[in-house]
């Protein structure tokens, strides 16, 4: 959307996109939107199955015009052995979408230029050319009257054809991509659509997107593609730049001996999990750790011991933790992990539902018993950690506090005998609460 123009949806929306509808980027500048990009129809419907309660934000999902849904009829088979109508396809989709949802809102988006066709055959609410301007989405998302999209003109505006839009969304492929291929339509005069490497091949004129000779992708469109190939290049050059400049961000963001990431990505994520969690009423847990006695064991067995230790400690709090979780090195043999669940608690009787102070323990047990090659047949099965455990809002309201008391936590852990794990009252609390 613009970023001049502040949204105009008032209510929370949860806009879910099925295929390339090329206003992703546009949908993610409205604080007011919660945007997901769903793979898949199943996803799809996945996604509204979380609007759990009245207060839940409101479901709309746009459908592009190359999602599965659009595979021509001969590609599909009926139950009764004849080739099934695509008309049916979208039945389905937009039946198990409602069967989920009966308030969901789904709205065709068609490529830009494209004439309307009778939407309400199968089942959509709206529909709306992805040309259209920003004004005319936020009514289609609020359930107000579609707006016919403006006449179809030569760009004249610098910025609309510009490479502005491209450095700023370098820091992400896909809007990168989306940003591209709108840039692109202008200049052709047509609408165009990029087809990645794996999705289905691409019907009509189309040419290849190549780094090298690896294939990234398809451009497609009813334009001849020699007119089209230098813009494949086009793109193909700040796709390179953007997987050079997320090689660079990566290697500024981890520890090189353990590959856990490091303090700066640390202090970032932390902050930004807080002020996700402080808007969505959800909590965060931080668990500071180190290994005791750790310069003994470098003293003793050497620095590849000690080596070996930080990352096979790495590789088993890995082992322990949620794909959203962080394990983070701020220190010579300092750990710290960021338990963090940006969907929320599940149920507790939900399937293997274990707490984050169990899986604490569980990580330091496992560190108890693991067996270190390097440390010799005497000493393994000594190693232990010491460490506290403290978790937002009740511990502390800043990343400066939840550290602070962590770490007051992990030294009582140190006091206590060591091989300890001491909890704060909201870690107990995010326990008892934080069931995945």
């Amino acid at each position: 959307m613009d970023g001049k123009q502040e949204s105009q949806v008032s209510e929370p929306m949860r806009v879910i996109l099925v295929g390339e509808t090329g206003v992703d980027a546009r949908l993610r500048r409205s604080d007011a939107m919660e945007v997901v990009r769903a793979k898949s129809p199943l996803e799809a419907i996945g996604h509204v199955s979380r609007r759990t309660t009245a207060a839940s934000p409101r479901c709309v999902v746009l459908v592009g015009p190359d999602s599965d849904l659009d595979e021509p009829p001969t590609l599909r088979i009926a139950d009764g052995g004849g080739a099934d109508s695509r008309s049916s396809n979208l039945s389905r989709f937009i039946a198990g979408l409602r069967t989920v949802d009966s308030n969901v809102r789904v709205v065709r988006v068609r490529d830009a230029g494209a004439a309307a066709t009778g939407h309400s055959e199968t089942g959509f609410d709206a529909s709306i050319s992805s040309g259209a301007d920003t004004a005319a989405f936020e009514q289609v998302i609020r359930g107000e009257a579609p707006v016919a999209p403006p006449p179809r003109t030569a760009p004249t505006v610098a910025s609309e054809v510009g490479d502005e839009s491209m450095l700023e969304h370098l820091h992400r492929a896909s809007e990168l991509i989306d940003a591209g291929v709108r840039l692109i339509s202008a200049r052709v005069g047509a609408p165009v659509r990029y087809l990645a490497a794996g999705e289905a091949p691409p019907m009509g004129p189309s040419v290849r997107v190549t780094s090298g000779e690896h294939l990234l992708g398809h451009l497609c469109g009813s334009v001849d593609p020699a007119k089209l190939s230098p813009h494949a290049r086009w793109l193909a050059g700040w796709l390179q730049l953007q997987r050079s400049q997320s090689r660079l961000r990566h290697v500024a963001m981890t520890d090189p001996l353990t590959g856990a990431w490091n303090r700066r990505y640390f202090d970032r994520f932390l902050k930004v999990a807080m002020e996700n969690a402080r808007a969505h009423r959800r909590h965060v847990t931080v668990l500071l750790f180190d290994i005791d006695d750790f310069k003994r064991y470098n003293d003793e067995f050497g620095h590849d011991a000690g080596d070996e230790i930080l990352v096979e400690t790495v590789k088993l709090m890995r082992s322990v933790i949620r794909p959203s979780d962080r394990v983070c090195r701020i220190g010579g043999d300092e750990f710290a992990v960021i338990f963090h669940d940006p969907e929320g608690p599940r149920t507790e009787g939900s399937s293997n539902a274990v707490s984050v102070v169990e899986l604490a323990n569980r990580f330091r047990r496992q560190v108890h018993e693991h067996k270190f090659p390097k440390l010799g047949t005497h000493a393994r099965g000594t190693l232990t950690i010491s460490g506290g455990m403290a978790s937002f809002p009740w511990d502390g309201a800043t990343p400066a506090e939840l550290l602070t008391r962590a770490d007051m936590l992990a030294r009582d852990s140190k006091r206590a005998g060591k091989n300890v794990i001491t909890f704060g009252a909201g870690a107990h609390k995010a326990g008892a609460d934080g069931l995945h």
